[in-house]
């Protein structure tokens, strides 16, 4: 069927962009690896092997990316000037 009403454009999500959301989600990531880093020296951890060190990385990044899931929604929307 067609529709005769006005052209409506989808809504835009709110919030910032994603490229935006993926560098926080690096920029955490980050963060977390040296905080597990830390951690791992004051434990007394002299050396990390390959597996320890992908542990490392695979935590710190879904770390990251949960912390950025939780922030998301909360941060304020980017407003753009309107093209003209």
């Amino acid at each position: 069927m067609w529709s005769t009403g006005p052209v409506t454009r989808p809504e835009t999500p709110a919030g910032p962009p994603r490229w935006v959301l993926l560098t926080l989600a690096a920029g955490l990531s980050l963060l977390v690896a040296a905080v597990l880093v830390l951690l791992l020296g004051v434990a007394g951890v002299e050396q990390l092997g390959t597996v320890e060190f992908l542990v490392v990385l695979v935590v710190a990044a879904l770390a990251g990316g949960y912390l950025v899931r939780l922030l998301g929604p909360r941060l304020p929307a980017v407003r753009r000037p309107p093209r003209g």
